[in-house]
């Protein structure tokens, strides 16, 4: 049974991402890549050079698709069409659709809960802690995701944003009811999870995740005061009010 709200004296509140934080999604992008790639071999066509620049392509479509569910299928399309136009093959539509179908098998299953979720949010609960649970994405495949973890009930602030900016953290931060100085941002990525917080006065745990290249760029910076861990189960042990 999750413990009751604590009240509005409380000090401590926690914001965690989602994506890679709590559920691992990036796995799903990797098992659709690999079935998009054994089509280019059945195809006869290389493989490892349309991976290479799908990748490309998928970063540079965040200025016009964000985060939505049609990118990462159109990255896929194009990065065929792009390799059909620079090596003289004929465009084959009937195979593009059998991409583009095959790259949103990424959203059709759930990703898995990270090992210790639940019981970490529990245990931060018990404490008197307040958590929010902050997500960018298309909002209603992050609806799904959220739902289906079956981590909803341990939040008392849930927001799914077209980005994380400081604005937007401290809006859940007044939101939960504390000041900045009492709260922690646990995510994964620097770009957008720690930055972001950072700039908002929190400070932040970062659990270093396999992600994608968008997430990846701000990677060899470490700026001081943030606090790395490898498993979402050290949170607890970590955070102070």
């Amino acid at each position: 049974m999750i413990p009751a709200m604590p009240d509005r004296q409380a000090t401590l509140a926690v914001i965690f991402d989602g994506d890679d934080t709590l559920w691992s999604s990036e796995e799903l992008y990797d098992d659709a890549r690999s079935k998009v790639r054994l089509i280019f071999s059945n195809s006869g066509l290389n493989g490892a050079e349309w991976e290479q620049r799908e990748r490309l392509l998928d970063v540079q479509n965040v200025a016009k698709f964000k985060y939505s569910t049609e990118r990462f299928p159109t990255s896929c399309v194009q990065a065929y069409e792009e390799l059909c136009l620079g090596s003289g093959h004929r465009i084959d539509k009937g195979l593009a659709n059998q991409i583009r179908s095959t790259a949103k098998s990424a959203f059709e299953n759930d990703p898995p809960v990270m090992p210790g979720a639940r019981e970490t949010l529990a245990l931060l609960r018990s404490r008197g802690a307040r958590l929010a649970l902050l997500t960018k994405g298309d909002y209603a495949l992050q609806c799904r995701r959220i739902e289906r973890s079956g981590l909803r009930e341990f939040f008392d602030v849930i927001r799914i944003v077209p980005e994380k900016t400081p604005d937007v953290i401290r809006d859940v931060i007044r939101a939960l009811g504390v000041d900045a100085g009492s709260a922690w941002m646990v995510g994964n990525s620097m770009r957008s999870d720690i930055f972001p917080a950072m700039r908002a006065g929190l400070r932040a745990v970062r659990i270093p995740a396999h992600v994608w290249e968008y997430e990846r760029t701000y990677d060899q910076i470490e700026p001081d005061g943030v606090i790395t861990t490898s498993h979402l189960a050290d949170v607890p042990t970590v955070i102070t009010k």
